[in-house]
This record gives C-alpha cells, sequence and structure tokens, in this order.
C-alpha cells in the first residue's frame, strides 16, 4: 500500500505523435491518469484549466521548447513536479531544467521502468506539498475525508441520534467532537467507553444513583445523561452494551426520560446521543446480541469513517502533522529523508491513525535530527504484524491469490517499483508480472 497512483494526474507534453501515444498507453498502464498535449503552448492551456500533479515534458518541441514551458508552469504552479525528456544529450540543459525546479531529468532512450519508478517518486513528493485541511483535531487530504467531514457538519444540525462506524483507531471520537462543536450545543461533550465499565456498574453510571440504592452509596450522584444535559453524550463502543441494559438506553432514545438507580423519579435529559462502534452491529443483530429496535433507533443517521490504507493520501499529510506536534513537544528538529517517508508510505497501518501516530511519535524520540530509512524500517516490523495462521473459512484458490498479490506487492516494493528487478526477484519474466498486477488491479 503506498500513495494511490490512480489519483496522480499526469501531463504529458510530446510533438512526435508515436511517442506520445506509447508514453501515454505505458503510463496508463500503470494507472497513471494521463493527459497528452502536442506542443507547450496546448499544455499551457491545459493547464490553467485542469489541475495537474506532474507534467513531463520533452525539451525540445516545434515552438515554446520545454524549459521554457518549464518556467511557466513553475510560475503558474510552483508544487507542480516537472520531468524533463531529451534526445539530446545536453549538459547545460540538464544543468538549466535543475536550476528551473525540474524535478528529474532524463535522456533518450530510456528503459521505461526509469521513468515509471521517477514518476511514482514525483506522484508521492507532490502528494506531500497538498494542502492539508484541520477540522477539530482531524486531519486530512482526501476527498473521501472532505465528504465525510461535509456530511458530519450536515448532521450536527440535527438532533437524531449519530451511529459512526470504522475500525479501531480510524477517528471515531474526533469525528463525535466535531459533530458536538458544529451542532452549537452549550452543554458539554460526554465521553464513555461502553466496554470499559463493568457490567454491574453501567446502568449506575449512565444514569446515575440515590442515595442508598446500594452499598456504598451514601450520595446521590448524577449520571453521565445528566453531565450531558443540553450537550453531546458519546458511547463510544456500543457494541460492548450489556444486552439487558439496552433496553433502558432504547426508552431514554424514545421518550428522553430515565431513571437513577433506586430512583422513583423520572427525569428528562435533551443529551444528544453519538454512538460508535468497530463491530458490525447487523450481525450482532442476528445473533442475538443487540437489539434490533436499538439498531434502527442509533443509527438514524450514519457516518462511515474509511481506514486509513483506503485513503493513503492522507498518510504524508498526517506524518507532517504528527512530525511537527512531536517535535515541537521534545523540542527537536526532526526531518525525514525521502527513502524513510517512502518506508511509512508503504505501510499498511492495520491500527490507522492511532498507529501511525504511535509510529511517528517513536520515530521522533529515537532520531537525532534526520530519520533514516533503517530507523524507520527498526520501527515499522512491529508493527501490526501477526504471524501467519491458515484461514479455512476461504477456499484454496482465494487464499492463493491473496498471497501472491501480497508478494507482488512487496517485491515491487524492494526493487523501488522496476518491473523487471521485479519480475527477477519474483522468479517470473516480465510480461507475466504485468498481467498479474492488471488482474489484481496493482
Amino acid at each position: 500500500m503506498g500513495y494511490a497512483l490512480e489519483e496522480c494526474r499526469v501531463l504529458l507534453v510530446e510533438d512526435d505523435q508515436t511517442q506520445r501515444e506509447l508514453l501515454t498507453e505505458l503510463l496508463e498502464e500503470e494507472v497513471f491518469k494521463v493527459v497528452s498535449a502536442s506542443s507547450a503552448e496546448r499544455a499551457l492551456d491545459l493547464f490553467r484549466r485542469e489541475s495537474f500533479d506532474v507534467v513531463i515534458t520533452d525539451v525540445r518541441l516545434g515552438g515554446m521548447g520545454g524549459l521554457e514551458l518549464l518556467k511557466k508552469l513553475k510560475k503558474l504552479e510552483p508544487s507542480v513536479e516537472v520531468i524533463v525528456i531529451t534526445a539530446f544529450s545536453s549538459v547545460d540543459d540538464a544543468v538549466k531544467a535543475i536550476k528551473l525546479g525540474a524535478f528529474h531529468y532524463i535522456t533518450k532512450p530510456f528503459e521505461p521502468e526509469v521513468l515509471i519508478n521517477l514518476l511514482r517518486k514525483a506522484c508521492k513528493l507532490r502528494a506531500l506539498s497538498k494542502p492539508s485541511k484541520e477540522c477539530c483535531g482531524i486531519v486530512y487530504a482526501s476527498k473521501a475525508m472532505e465528504n465525510l467531514i461535509n456530511q458530519a457538519s450536515l448532521f450536527a444540525r440535527s438532533d437524531a441520534p449519530v451511529l459512526i462506524t470504522g475500525e479501531s483507531g480510524s477517528g471515531k471520537e474526533l469525528l463525535a467532537r466535531f459533530i458536538h462543536r458544529e451542532s452549537g450545543r452549550k452543554g458539554q461533550f460526554v465521553a464513555v467507553n461502553c466496554g470499559a465499565i463493568p457490567r454491574e456498574l453501567f446502568e449506575a453510571e449512565l444514569f446515575g444513583y440515590e442515595k442508598g440504592a446500594f452499598t456504598g452509596a451514601t450520595s446521590s450522584k448524577k449520571g453521565l445523561v445528566e453531565e450531558a444535559e443540553g450537550g453531546t453524550l458519546f458511547l463510544d463502543e456500543i457494541g460492548e452494551l450489556p444486552l439487558e441494559l439496552q433496553p433502558k438506553l432504547l426508552r431514554f432514545l424514545q421518550e428522553g426520560e430515565f431513571r437513577r438507580v433506586g430512583g422513583t423519579k423520572t427525569k428528562k435529559s435533551t443529551a444528544r446521543i453519538v454512538a460508535a462502534t468497530n463491530r458490525d452491529l447487523k450481525r450482532l443483530v442476528e445473533e442475538g446480541k443487540f437489539r434490533e429496535d436499538l439498531y434502527y433507533r442509533l443509527s438514524v443517521l450514519n457516518l462511515v469513517v474509511p481506514p486509513l490504507r483506503e485513503r493513503p493520501e492522507d498518510i504524508p499529510v498526517l506524518v507532517e502533522h504528527f512530525l511537527k506536534k512531536f517535535s515541537d513537544k521534545y523540542s527537536k528538529k526532526v526531518k525525514l529523508t525521502p527513502e524513510a517517508f517512502e518506508l511509512l508510505l508503504s505501510y499498511s497501518y492495520p491500527g490507522n491513525v492511532r498507529e501511525l501516530e504511535s509510529i511517528v511519535h517513536k520515530l521522533v524520540l529515537l532520531s537525532q535530527g534526520e530519520i533514516p530509512p533503517s530507523l524507520v524500517s527498526s520501527v515499522l516490523p512491529q508493527a501490526g504484524r501477526k504471524e501467519w495462521e491458515p484461514d479455512f473459512s476461504k477456499p484454496l484458490p482465494q487464499v492463493v491469490e491473496e498471497v501472491e498479490r501480497r508478494m507482488i506487492e512487496e517485491a515491487l516494493k524492494r526493487t523501488g517499483f522496476v518491473q523487471t528487478r521485479a519480475a527477477k526477484l519474483l522468479g517470473i519474466d516480465e510480461k507475466s508480472l504485468r498481467y498479474k498486477r492488471k488482474k489484481y488491479g496493482i
């Protein structure tokens, strides 16, 4: 897993039609989004109207040359990455291109993998320069998170319950806090982990208790529902709520009413319920472990937080955010080498944002300034790694395909995405590797 190449938009500038078509086909096979132009003038016109991450241009073009185009592109968008190609091996052109801000300079003829590898690196670097956004502690750059934030903002205007689902560490509580802030509610945001409170104490914690309700109850105490009056009560890990307590929560959701443990007086609260879980509540309903009526009451409004591996464009901005956070905390000046950064991009983060934060925290603590790839490698293997166990719930062909896909991804990562070297490492020919990459969408 790494930066999503299909999100990287490439503008190819080549005046030779045959060469232009060949390069376009080659790059599209590698899942890049490619738009081509036959001249620098046409490229500038496209660049002004559309958004591109990387531009590949020949130096010698009919009309305006590639170096002049590079200068104009950098003036329009300083963060765009430009790869310059030429059939004329000129040291002067190379020096000029680098001085003008080119990402790299290569000379024809070249191996396709050289250009593909450069383009992958340029796309990753471009991802770093994309502006991050932050809402109530949620740092992101992806369209998926932008859509989620917009939807959460819309839901915040309602008083209806919200159910947030997503894997552990993906940021469900941060999203709940965002909803509370956007709602404009004057009361507190009160959070409780339903799996952390002993079963026998849960009702008293949630609804409070009266003096003498049980041994040790020497005075009356407000519950979380009362503390959240006029605000938001966040029930994290709602799937862990004991079945015998679920009717009491259901009544509160339906009527806004509750009774303290040991009390006879019915009380009311306007606290809004936002619940979250990393479990499949529908399956729990089917298994008889979660009430169906409660599920439908909680899920009037639904939000799904995507795992980090499905929004890799968020990884660079999160890395940058956590590097700054922990560098400031420990009064250190820390930076990642490009190779170290690529290693962080290549990791799958099964523990999501929480795991990424923990990894960066550890890197800052262990570093003496610059973070080398060797340090990242020493930290990553321990994160989320488990010994393989056979999964007999899947047919053998499916398991074989999953293993094959993982091996191909690992081989490409180890060889810097140079296809010829990856094929050699895997013990297959390049044609077979290209076929398998298409088959698995790698």
